[in-house]
Order: structure tokens, then sequence, then C-alpha cells
């Protein structure tokens, strides 16, 4: 089972538009399309088919700011999102890492805080009745 980390091409976009919850939201596809053919937008691949993805930069506070991670879900519980998120940490070795999750994702709090990241804040009012879970992790 071995999970494979590179950078997302162009090429990708539709399939990217496939993911889970990333169509649902225009900015989210921005964003895909912004990163797309860069270091930010990361695929996995496992056994040579696009299992996840993740969107970063170093636009928040000019700080490392993991902003989307999908995981397809037949390819979930296979490593896929905790590897996405190690590489990410990788490329921001020194800096540290931040991300943010929904209250009602509790799979991925659980994910990011085996991962060691810890809670830095609440924002209500982005996805109206379920708040935004803000997390760091220390390097």
């Amino acid at each position: 089972m071995g999970i494979h980390i590179r950078a997302a091409h162009r090429d990708e976009l539709a399939t990217l538009e496939g993911f889970p919850h990333a169509s649902h939201y225009e900015h989210y596809m921005d964003f895909i399309r912004h990163a797309l053919g860069s270091k930010e937008c990361l695929v996995a691949e496992i056994d040579g088919e696009l299992a996840g993805f993740a969107v970063w930069d170093r636009g928040f506070y000019a700080r490392p700011f993991m902003w989307m991670l999908g995981v397809y879900e037949a390819f979930r519980g296979r490593g896929a999102a905790a590897a996405l998120i190690a590489h990410v940490e990788t490329l921001n070795e020194q800096r540290g890492l931040y991300t943010s999750t929904n209250e009602s994702n509790v799979p991925m709090q659980r994910l990011l805080e085996k991962r060691g990241f810890v809670q830095t804040g609440r924002l209500e009012g982005l996805d109206p009745g379920d708040p935004e879970i803000f997390y760091f992790k220390p390097t």
C-alpha cells in the first residue's frame, strides 16, 4: 500500500472537482484552480489512482495554512489524509502549520489531534450552524 504524494497537474481539475465537498462551493474550486500546477496543490495516489488532495499556502498572516483536504470515500482509512498532512508539514519545517475544520467533522479533528495539532480558536458564521475550529501544529 504505497502512497505517493506529488503536485497536482492542471489537467486534473476535472478529477479534483469530483472530490467530496470540493464542488459544493465555488470558492473551494477557486482555491484549487489557483493552486494547481504548484506545490500548493498536492495529490495522494494509491496504486496509481488519485486518492486525495490538499491545498495549502503561506497566505495566512504569512504562515503556512492547509485550506483544504479531501479523500475519496473509497480510499478513506488507508492513510492518504495523514500522508498529505505529513507532506505539507515537511514542506513547512521550522514554521509550524495551521488548518481548520468544521465542528461537525469529528474524524478530521481526531486525525489532527493524533498528528499533534492543538486547537487554537473558533470562528462562527462561515458555515451557518457549524463553526470552524482552528488548529496549529508547532514545530
